[in-house]
């Protein structure tokens, strides 16, 4: 057998052997050692490239650095920016300086496809040349708290290509992130969301005719947080996923009309009570407030009749516990209401499992589609 050299081996094989390594070390390595390697291990060891604003004394070297190699901004796919929590007693702080250093790697990274900015104070200068790409490039943004300028407003006039933005709303952001949903409104498929009172409220009005994935907290439970969340659900006619988080509570009257293509629903027991009836559910996850876990953890009357009264027939069911179950009689009660389950995911207690042993007979009577996966887990003390 005649022997091959390492730069006569065909481009696929030479991204097998990158992709085989599973530490950075290695594909430094890699990239220091072979040359028919070094652009492959370059583009996976620059994919994300991460920058803390207050610990990089270094970066206007690395910035330069950077600047030099255009193969390697052109690899980078991740971006994230972290700046220091604010804290209302610190001095006042400008991030401007190093924003101003990042803002010139923004133009060569041509490949960039996701952002994440944290504790960061926005300069009108960054934010600008940042969507400006937004304009040209499809991105997935991920926003937390940060301190916006006002003289910073995205406009429909000025479309951006965002198909996922992760938000948080604030007094001081609200503006800002109604006028990047009016920007995105074509284009973004995903939203998750944290809002208070009655910020969700005043984006209702925003029409979103492809967001199927929709994510919302609220961390402040109250009567106005909860009829601003009902009235944005309302007016979001085509959320297929709904992921309801933190303390969200049971909502004022959502019309049936509302939400007539969900899909996938997870939420508290009573949100779900709430929301599946009359639309076409077919997964849904239950999950428990803080404070319900233990009252609530094995008492079946929790699960009520309302899941059954899905449109479609619901084949998908978790149920998150930190209490264990430690009978059959929950089991039984869920089959039976939702007899067309393919997949069933509990929390069971391994100290107790000799109830489940016979799981599959005893559900194989109440399940006409199949018997549906019971997954066990260590007790949870």
């Amino acid at each position: 057998m005649a022997a091959i050299g390492l730069l006569d081996i065909p481009p696929e094989i030479h991204l097998q052997i990158a992709e085989f390594a599973d530490s950075r070390q290695t594909l430094k390595a890699l990239s220091l050692t072979s040359r028919s390697l070094r652009s492959i291990a370059q583009s996976t060891l620059f994919e994300t490239l991460r920058i803390d604003l207050r610990t990089d004394l270094g970066l206007r070297g690395s910035v330069d650095d950077l600047l030099a190699n255009p193969r390697i901004c052109a690899a980078i796919r991740f971006l994230v920016l972290r700046g220091m929590f604010f804290h209302s007693s610190a001095p006042p702080r400008n991030d401007e300086e190093h924003l101003s250093l990042i803002q010139k790697l923004l133009p060569e990274m041509v490949g960039l496809r996701k952002v994440s900015i944290y504790h960061v104070i926005l300069s009108k200068t960054f934010l600008d040349a940042f969507l400006g790409i937004a304009v040209n490039t499809p991105l997935h943004i991920h926003l937390g708290w940060n301190v916006y300028p006002y003289t910073v407003i995205p406009t429909p006039h000025t479309p951006l290509q965002i198909s996922y933005l992760h938000f948080k709303v604030g007094d001081d952001s609200l503006e800002f992130c109604r006028s990047m949903l009016h920007a995105s409104a074509t284009t973004l498929k995903g939203l998750n969301i944290q809002a208070d009172g009655d910020g969700l409220m005043k984006l209702a009005g925003i029409d979103l005719p492809f967001l199927h994935d929709l994510t919302l907290s609220i961390t402040r439970e109250s009567a106005v947080s909860r009829s601003s969340a009902a009235a944005f659900l309302t007016a979001q006619r085509a959320i297929r996923k709904l992921d309801l988080r933190d303390k969200v509570g049971p909502l004022p009257p959502i019309p049936p009309s509302a939400m007539p293509n969900l899909r996938e629903l997870k939420a508290s027991t009573e949100l779900v009570n709430q929301l599946v009836p009359g639309r076409p559910v077919e997964a849904i996850e239950v999950t428990f407030p803080l404070g319900r876990w233990f009252s609530l953890g094995c008492d079946e009357d929790w699960f009520g009749e309302e899941v059954g009264e899905s449109t479609a027939r619901v084949r998908m069911l978790r149920v998150y516990l930190i209490t264990a179950i430690r009978d059959t009689r929950m089991v039984k009660r869920m089959v039976t209401i939702l007899p067309f389950l393919e997949s069933l995911w509990l929390t069971v207690s391994s100290d107790v499992s000799w109830p489940f042993r016979s799981i599959t007979r005893t559900l194989a009577a109440h399940c006409p589609s199949g018997v549906p996966l019971c997954h066990r887990s260590p007790h949870f003390t």
